[in-house]
């Protein structure tokens, strides 16, 4: 059975880091440490922090190796516990993190998302299972064509009155994003950015401010509300929160899709190849592959809505 003690116990060990030595530097009694790496009791925060430095073992790699020892101990290939792992940091249920693809053809799959939403709500009340029934309503609504204004309403509501926005507000903004008519999406997305500006000085967590304006650009792109996209890549161009070479050249690539967008087809599509041939430079063959696909898809069909709904976390 995998436990934080047991996890804790394996990494002190393989310091050769003896219990004495550890209630000698945190003051922490045998009995306790003891107890917690036999996964006999639990610890508060508060001492876990004292009982990291002892063997020196940072927050963030105990954490990592207790989601490895899990994902390892459910016997989850190699391959796809980088997965697992990233579903663990999301604030989301399976079922969410792993949907569907719906599309007006599919619709009607739908329907059994609703109830078993709708069963979980009853059965409990919480915040989230409001939000999450609200969401796959809305879906249903936009799909069909016949907006749930009662449903946007509730996610609407949710997103602008909390005080700070974190990967939960973000990731759900995301993903309802399309539900919104273009002068409340970008009332939203700028209520969420500014809400979200604390967030931009962490490596992991900055790029989801990249995402949020990257992801709603596209939306706002298939909306056909060039003016509002464009305001959006105005925001992109001058964000700093993903400052790699990736996020600038990506950027550009929008520039140029902006352009097309606009009519303006062959100086739109000169600016997507000159990004996608810094990849090449830069021997990122996926990111080449990728956007090259996203641009002959774009050149096929300027007006239709291509949208990017990628989250920064996973």
């Amino acid at each position: 059975m995998v436990t934080y003690g047991s996890i804790y116990q394996r990494l002190r060990k393989n310091k050769n880091i003896t219990l004495q030595n550890v209630v000698r530097d945190t003051g922490i009694s045998i009995a306790t440490i003891s107890r917690f790496e036999r996964g006999l009791s639990d610890i508060t925060l508060a001492k876990l922090a004292p009982l990291l430095a002892a063997i020196h073992v940072t927050r963030k790699e105990f954490f990592f190796e207790y989601d490895f020892a899990l994902a390892a101990a459910q016997k989850t290939p190699r391959e796809a516990i980088h997965g697992v792992m990233a579903d663990r940091d999301l604030p989301f249920d399976h079922d969410f993190l792993h949907q569907s693809e719906y599309s007006t053809q599919t619709v009607a799959d739908i329907l059994p998302v609703i109830a078993k939403r709708a069963a979980a709500f009853q059965e409990n009340a919480t915040q989230y299972n409001l939000l999450m029934l609200a969401y796959y309503r809305a879906m249903y609504g936009f799909l069909k064509h016949t907006p749930d204004t009662h449903s946007i309403d509730i996610l609407r509501h949710y997103l602008l009155n909390v005080d700070d926005w974190g990967v939960f507000e973000i990731e759900l903004f995301i993903g309802s994003s399309m539900f919104y008519a273009p002068a409340d999406n970008l009332q939203m997305l700028r209520t969420g950015y500014r809400k979200s500006q604390r967030l931009g000085i962490s490596k992991e967590f900055g790029p989801l401010q990249y995402w949020l304006l990257a992801s709603d650009f596209t939306v706002l792109l298939a909306l056909h509300d060039l003016r509002r996209a464009g305001e959006v890549l105005t925001m992109l161009q001058s964000q700093k929160s993903d400052g790699t070479l990736t996020g600038q050249v990506e950027t550009m690539f929008f520039s140029g899709w902006l352009m097309i967008a606009r009519g303006h087809m062959d100086a739109g599509e000169r600016i997507c190849r000159s990004a996608i041939a810094i990849f090449h430079v830069l021997h990122d063959q996926q990111s080449e592959q990728n956007w090259t696909t996203k641009l002959e898809n774009i050149l096929q069909d300027p007006t239709a809505g291509y949208i990017l709904l990628s989250g920064g976390l996973g």
